[in-house]
């Protein structure tokens, strides 16, 4: 699976956050998915995108699963 998350440069996210926001997510999926990809970047806009499912009920629940991650700001300390 290989997840690529876009933040907008605009948002002014420093690169030290999102080094955390990944191990973060690498930490929460890789004992349910272990091989997995993560790439967070800055782009012009916000976006995601996820490719290597191929069940509904796994995209669902990764979906919630960075859901979780993303409204949990405990990663951030």
């Amino acid at each position: 699976m290989r997840i690529e998350i876009m933040i907008d440069k605009e948002q002014k996210i420093s690169q030290s956050t999102l080094d955390a926001l990944e191990a973060e997510i690498y930490r929460n999926l890789s004992p349910i998915y272990s091989k997995t990809a993560i790439r967070i970047r800055q782009a012009s806009a916000n976006g995601l995108q996820l490719s290597g499912v191929r069940l509904d009920e796994d995209k669902k629940r990764v979906m919630e699963i960075l859901q979780q991650v993303w409204e949990d700001y405990n990663w951030l300390h």
